[in-house]
């Protein structure tokens, strides 16, 4: 398998889990900045222009929700997904989904408000009204995560590490000084990033989680 990311971008999620997976693979970083995600052998690729992608068995498979779930499948021993056609499966899709569809787009003002305006005070308006709307995410996710160890009653899974990548994103220098605290996601992250295969798809996309709990005074 070959893997498409760019670092430190919501394509980690799929990183960590083709880590956990052990199944043998081989990464391209393709950049934001240099336009590789707009090139047209990429594109050729993934039409959307968008990481992850996934090139196996022939095909490309591309989304996050649709990757983790292959990903968790092909090794069902692994535990990284509950078992298809169970309902704690479909709570992991619900939770998977959500983080796609809303958590995600929520932190779009923030890093590309100008793709929603094309002046400076059209842009700063955008990141003020995102703000507001972005902490008002982050606080139902907070309560999303106040229950339990991991997001999952059965214990860690890929929704842990697709969480993980909104915990690194509120450490982002344009949302660290806006965001509201968010301890449930925070100590959710110090949790995760104690296991071998996150440590290892991190160290690859050079990122670093800093944890409010050791640095504390």
């Amino acid at each position: 398998m070959k893997f498409y990311f760019n670092n430190g971008s919501c394509s980690l999620a799929s990183h960590i889990a083709l880590e956990e997976s052990g199944l043998p693979f081989e990464t391209v970083c393709v950049t934001l900045a240099a336009g590789q995600i707009q090139q047209a052998d990429y594109l050729a690729k993934n039409p959307w222009g968008r990481v992850p992608a996934l090139e196996t068995a022939g095909a490309v498979l591309t989304e996050n929700v649709a990757i983790l779930q292959y990903i968790a499948d092909l090794v069902p021993d692994r535990g990284l997904l509950p078992p298809s056609a169970t309902l704690e499966r479909a709570r992991a899709n619900r939770f998977l989904s959500l983080l796609s569809s809303t958590v995600h787009i929520a932190f779009r003002p923030l890093f590309r408000p100008n793709r929603l305006a094309t002046t400076e005070l059209g842009q700063a308006d955008v990141i003020a009204t995102g703000v507001e709307a972005l902490n008002d995410v982050l606080k139902k996710l907070e309560a999303e995560l106040s229950a339990t160890e991991f997001v999952l009653e059965s214990g860690y899974s890929l929704c842990d590490a697709y969480t993980l990548v909104f915990a690194l994103w509120t450490q982002k220098p344009s949302a660290r000084l806006l965001v509201t605290p968010t301890p449930n996601l925070h100590a959710l992250a110090a949790r995760v990033i104690k296991r071998p295969a996150v440590q290892a798809a991190m160290r690859t996309e050079k990122l670093i989680f800093i944890d409010a709990s050791l640095t504390a005074a």
